[in-house]
């Protein structure tokens, strides 16, 4: 399937927009070309993705979207990497863009699952090997995945929140009373606007007003989301595992700072490596994706 394809029509869960709208989003982050490359899979009738074919013998790289978003705003970069030797398929976490499900709504152990559903939904076509790239909190559900499937040899983190090392005081907090909160009112909806500044995360870039108002971008989350996200515990601090792993870190990321990506190796049990990206920031996918594109590829060429 291509671009002629209306994944609107599917799972919206009452999310409502215009085609304008959509159109004018694509077109301000450039996404018009590389969505015709694209062909859409739905695994168990839910899980809403977006593969860029290269090759039946070709690596599968998995993308996990960041927090909030979803696959198609990563169109040029999930395509870009296809092109340099992978078939890459971008996945739509449940509750979030074209997949079914509340809206924000999941468990850390539910995406584990969904992943391993569509690797077995590849593994029909392609034998692999089979590695996995998340992108912000994609990252910590990418390493989390890897650590219970074996299918999975490679693990790429666009930064990595392991929760057994708090960047400050504030997220220690503010964890706590997010788990304590999710006890008694576990659907209720926390507005991430209160602890990301989007404004400034998007300041200059041409979609930023259209990505602002995007109805299927997740910008409330229910506690029960969030406690399970920041109370999940890494196995790769405390044992090894059969899988390479690294992070991709902007020097001057204005989420978390460089600094933790450096404490986090450390502290591991199972190896680590930093990928450092000068003078780039956390939205570096949209702000320089050929860049991405290549610091990706070369390390699944690597790993896989």
């Amino acid at each position: 399937m291509n671009d002629f394809f209306n994944p609107m029509n599917f799972f919206s869960d009452k999310v409502e927009e215009s085609a304008s709208g959509r159109d004018v989003l694509r077109e301000k982050l450039g996404l018009v070309p590389f969505l015709k490359q694209r062909e859409i899979i739905t695994i168990n009738e839910s899980i809403h993705c977006e593969l860029f074919h290269h090759s039946d013998e070709a690596p599968v790289v998995i993308f996990l979207p960041g927090i909030g978003t979803y696959c198609e705003l990563y169109a040029e970069l999930l395509a870009g990497v296809s092109a340099q030797g992978f078939n890459v398929v971008g996945m739509d976490l449940r509750g979030h863009g074209y997949s079914a499900g509340t809206r924000g709504d999941y468990r850390v152990e539910q995406i584990i699952e969904d992943i391993g559903a569509v690797i077995d939904h590849l593994s029909v076509q392609y034998k692999g090997p089979f590695g996995v790239y998340g992108y912000s909190i994609g990252g910590l559900l990418a390493v989390a995945a890897a650590e219970r499937d074996v299918r999975i040899l490679s693990v790429l983190c666009g930064t990595l929140l392991v929760t057994e090392i708090a960047p400050d005081l504030v997220h220690q907090f503010g964890w706590s009373w997010t788990w304590s909160s999710a006890l008694f009112f576990p659907h209720m909806k926390v507005p991430m606007k209160t602890f990301i500044d989007y404004e400034e995360l998007l300041k200059g870039h041409p979609a930023a007003a259209e990505i602002s108002k995007d109805p299927r971008i997740v910008y409330d989350y229910p506690l029960g989301t969030l406690a399970s996200l920041f109370t999940h515990t890494s196995g790769s601090m405390k044992k090894y595992f059969n899988f390479k792993a690294a992070i991709v870190h902007g020097e001057h990321d204005e989420v978390l700072p460089l600094s933790y990506s450096k404490q986090v190796i450390e502290s591991m049990t199972h190896p680590f490596e930093l990928i450092e990206l000068k003078g780039e920031g956390h939205m570096v996918p949209w702000d320089n994706p050929k860049l991405l594109i290549k610091e990706v590829s070369e390390w699944f060429k690597r790993t896989l």
